[in-house]
């Protein structure tokens, strides 16, 4: 069996954890939300996730070292095993160690300064959110730490570990929701305070796991000063791009607490909250990916590597259509389903940008793949950045001069659309190929795949009445429709014989039972 083969059935088995994983997730996320947004109420919902936003935002720089270890790691771990490994471990537990103490510093500093200068919210709950900030902060340094360990789980692609945490995850915070009318305290005080004890214990849990099982994960007192300049030089460039991502959610949120005040944050947080699940349901697929197109480039395996990109970019953009189609056609109805007669102005159309956003996104997720693989950072992050950027002052001006907050989502969409296109212009400067294929192997297949799977779930839409009726059979025909024209216009062979494998060993083993 060749190592493509073999590769091809590890990313299949891990992305069926990892969905396994999702389906709890989700289904125990969406209820914590709904209950959540009861207990807290609009206002304290929309701060909560304000003064988290804030702390979000400095993530950036988490977020670019966290990439560069992931990188290293898969990189070191193919070509130099254990003892490359174990450089990279020694070398990313310092350096988180000095991330963690630095931006709790400079988190403190500023977060302080917003909450009683510029945040928006009642008199009354100044201190609430003064308290929610500060536990919000130490469940962020906590999941810097995390960091070092996450990445020998990923590098060594033990989804199944990855998804039993992430499973107790959820659950804790659904246990969460229920505990908070049993205490006395302030609520938002308190949901912050039990929510960063769930992070403390997902460090703990990741660290116990990495120390059992693999042998790099053993503390040395030198370090390697060369490998530890190169991960500060890679993750320099990479903070660009965590910088934008960071601010296309975070500093799009800061704008309409700042215009528009915390119930259309509630809604903005509702948004991305849906958008969360959906991108989570992404990287079932992504994250058992990411390790390979590492390696592949690595081994210079230029073929497989863009095989992979193109690959994932399908796959994961079907996912996206799947999930997604009867959510577009039946927003409100769907809406009343999940929070009852409490939604907040705009929260329907928010969700339907952060869903087209979320697509455009996932096109650039696997060019970024292949980016990081080659380590060359420089050119990508700070041109396609910018380009990301762009939307911040764009938003600021529509909504200065009295426009919808939609038009904020908006600019986010038009910003990232452009910056994708961008993006494969740089990736082209990393490995060979043209445009013209890229349309034709995942842009053209996709499109066609959509437009076809629309028509009949669109018909239902425009000639019914919203209720249980229309719902049903806009999300019947929508599975149907896209999981048909997903199979005979959007996958290559390739990816049809393995589902066609993997239906007959489910036939199979269902058969011996």
């Amino acid at each position: 069996m060749t190592d493509s083969v073999q590769g091809n059935k590890r990313i299949a088995k891990n992305s069926l954890f990892m969905s396994l994983r999702m389906v709890f997730v989700l289904s125990l996320t969406f209820y914590a939300t709904r209950a959540i947004l009861e207990k807290l109420g609009q206002i304290d919902y929309g701060v909560y996730n304000t003064v988290c936003g804030f702390v979000s935002l400095f993530s950036f720089l988490n977020l670019s070292i966290s990439n560069g270890i992931q990188r290293f790691y898969n990189f070191e771990l193919d070509r130099n095993g254990t003892k490359g490994a174990c450089r990279v471990y020694n070398t990313a537990l310092r350096i988180q160690v000095i991330t963690a103490v630095l931006l709790l510093l400079i988190v403190e500093v500023a977060g302080i300064w917003y909450i009683n200068n510029k945040l928006v919210c009642p008199p009354d709950r100044l201190d609430a959110a003064m308290w929610a900030f500060h536990f919000s902060a130490v469940g962020f340094v906590l999941t810097i730490l995390q960091a070092p360990y996450s990445a020998a789980v990923m590098a060594h692609e033990k989804m199944d570990f990855y998804a039993l945490v992430s499973v107790l995850d959820a659950f804790l915070k659904l246990g969460i929701v229920f505990m908070l009318p049993l205490i006395s305290f302030d609520r938002l005080a308190t949901y912050a305070a039990l929510f960063a004890s769930i992070n403390l214990l997902n460090l703990v849990l990741y660290a116990f796991y990495a120390k059992w099982h693999f042998p790099e994960i053993a503390f040395r007192k030198l370090i390697d000063l060369r490998l530890f300049r190169s991960m500060i030089c890679f993750s320099g460039w990479n903070i660009f791009g965590s910088f934008s991502g960071i601010m296309k959610e975070q500093g799009i949120n800061l704008i309409i607490n700042f215009f528009c005040g915390p119930v259309v944050n509630a809604a903005r947080a509702l948004a991305a909250q849906v958008n969360a699940g959906l991108m989570a349901f992404v990287s079932n697929i992504i994250i058992p990916v990411r390790p390979q197109v590492v390696q592949s480039y690595a081994n210079q395996n230029y073929d497989r590597t863009l095989s992979l990109t193109y690959g994932v970019t399908r796959v994961t953009s079907c996912v996206i259509a799947l999930i997604t189609l009867p959510i577009i056609l039946d927003t409100h109805f769907i809406l009343r389903l999940w929070l009852g007669n409490k939604i907040p102005e705009y929260t329907d159309t928010f969700i339907i940008f952060v869903i087209l956003i979320s697509f455009v996104n996932n096109l650039n997720s696997a060019v970024s793949g292949v980016i990081h693989a080659s380590g060359r950072m420089m050119l990508y992050q700070t041109v396609s950045s910018s380009v990301s950027l762009m939307c911040i002052p764009t938003a600021y001006l529509y909504l200065k001069y009295g426009y919808s907050p939609n038009y904020a989502l908006l600019m986010v969409l038009l910003w990232t659309t452009i910056s994708q296109y961008v993006s494969l212009l740089i990736m082209k400067r990393v490995i060979s190929f043209t445009l013209t294929s890229y349309a034709k192997e995942v842009l053209w297949p996709l499109l066609k795949m959509i437009a076809l799977s629309a028509i009949i779930p669109l018909a239902i839409r425009l000639t019914m009445d919203e209720g249980w009726i229309r719902f049903l059979l806009i999300g019947a025909t929508s599975v149907l429709m896209t999981t048909l024209c997903s199979y005979l216009f959007a996958l290559h062979n390739s990816e049809r014989e393995m589902i066609k494998e993997y239906i007959q060993k489910f036939q199979n083993h269902s058969n011996k039972v």
